[in-house]
């Protein structure tokens, strides 16, 4: 939870005659949140799983089927990861950065 969530459930514990639909719509608001949250990691790890795929033992790095698909998506961001949503901060967009 952020900093303004929790001032705002401690808020709510310091006037206890108040209603608590707030408390309940912070928490509501917070799940949906994690679950955002969640997804987004599941599509990811689909993500990097069928990155893997690209390189199936050791080869010299210029042969390397994951940073060949890196270089490509650095070229062409919106055809890495076609399948899924972008996931804010995640490997694959620092690596198209780090990679231009």
């Amino acid at each position: 939870m952020t900093l303004d969530e929790i001032r705002s459930l401690l808020k709510f514990r310091d006037a206890p005659q108040d209603d608590c639909g707030q408390v309940n719509q912070l928490l509501d608001d917070h799940i949906g949140h994690v679950a955002a949250r969640i997804s987004e990691l599941k599509t990811l790890e689909k993500q990097l799983k069928a990155l893997r795929l690209q390189c199936c033992g050791p080869e010299s790095a210029n042969a390397c089927g994951i940073l060949q698909e890196l270089d490509t998506a650095a070229l062409a961001p919106e055809t890495f990861g076609q399948h899924a949503g972008h996931v804010h901060g995640s490997l694959h967009s620092a690596s198209a950065t780090f990679l231009k």
